[in-house]
């Protein structure tokens, strides 16, 4: 776990630490990569690469409003955020989140129980962004999916792109840039696994998202390590990875009609993610048990199906 490459303490105070992340970095490269191999496209297409820019350029940006939105709305968060901008009184950070030394570096009160010992941390400042705050974590990839999704289906209908060849391409390139993203989840610690004690468990360290989750739930004491999980982060990477790497070399040169690309990897990632769901133990949004992102695949999956039936019915799906 390296969540921090590089960290700059500028002596501004209103500028605070610049820090790079690992996520941050997984996530540029991503974009990179996801750019050079839209330019690649645009030259076979014969399309202008200015097009293709742009079209990475409005995916990645709405993507990340997108996948943001649906953190605070389906993650639990949603009333903390508003509480952080009304009144941060009612605003609770436990002993496991918040320590007692960075309680006193964010200036809040902390809150003792009865035998004296620190507890937790209430905030005395009222901030109204952290809910937008691109640069604090929180995403939920589907969120992404569908706003970037939408960008890039409205520009693609402007420039006059050919919108099914466009977005079967942009299939397998967005399964590539999840895989990067969840390699940089891995070195953030987010997104972990349950607990086990089989022999692909990783053990996070202290202040790590797991250990924090651990101590929540009694499993560990303040001064204990975290419990080694199943590093699900790494086993959806891999999974991604190959998944565009069958929608590139297997599905597009035999697909029988435009889009099929597309609704194939839509559905395979809807049912990968599903399963890949029961083993993760982050806390995150969930109804009866079962997580917003189960929830969002099952309707995933449906969409793939009823997608796929209209578009192979087409007069012209052979061409």
């Amino acid at each position: 776990m390296h969540p921090t490459l590089l960290a700059w303490k500028t002596g501004v105070s209103w500028l605070g630490t610049i820090e790079i992340t690992s996520y941050s970095v997984a996530m540029a490269v991503g974009f990179i990569v996801g750019t050079v191999l839209l330019w690649r496209w645009a030259r076979r297409e014969e399309i202008d690469t200015r097009d293709a820019t742009d079209l990475a350029i409005w995916m990645v940006v709405f993507g990340l409003v997108g996948a943001k939105l649906l953190h605070v709305v389906a993650d639990g968060y949603l009333m903390e955020y508003v509480y952080a901008c009304v009144d941060p009184s009612q605003v609770s950070w436990d002993k496991w989140r918040v320590s007692a030394a960075y309680c006193r570096e964010l200036g809040g009160n902390a809150v003792r129980d009865a035998a004296g010992a620190y507890a937790g941390c209430v905030p005395t400042e009222r901030n109204c962004l952290g809910w937008i705050n691109l640069f604090a974590g929180g995403y939920t990839f589907y969120g992404g999916l569908l706003a970037a999704g939408a960008a890039a289906f409205v520009l693609a209908r402007r420039r006059g792109l050919p919108l099914w060849r466009t977005v079967d391409t942009l299939m397998w390139i967005v399964m590539l840039g999840l895989g990067l993203g969840r390699i940089g989840c891995f070195l953030n610690g987010c997104c972990f696994g349950r607990a086990t004690g089989s022999w692909i468990g990783v053990v996070f360290p202290q202040g790590s998202p797991a250990w924090v989750q651990h101590g929540r739930q009694g499993l560990i004491g303040p001064s204990d390590a975290p419990l080694p999980v199943v590093p699900t982060q790494l086993v959806e990477a891999a999974f991604v990875f190959a998944l565009a790497a069958f929608l590139r070399f297997v599905v597009e040169p035999r697909r029988r009609y435009e889009g099929q690309v597309f609704t194939v990897g839509l559905a395979a990632y809807a049912v990968g993610r599903i399963v890949l769901e029961t083993f993760r133990a982050d806390p995150r949004g969930a109804v009866l048990g079962i997580s917003t992102s189960q929830i969002v695949a099952a309707l995933a999956l449906a969409g793939a199906f009823v997608l796929h039936r209209r578009l192979a019915a087409r007069p012209d799906a052979a061409g």
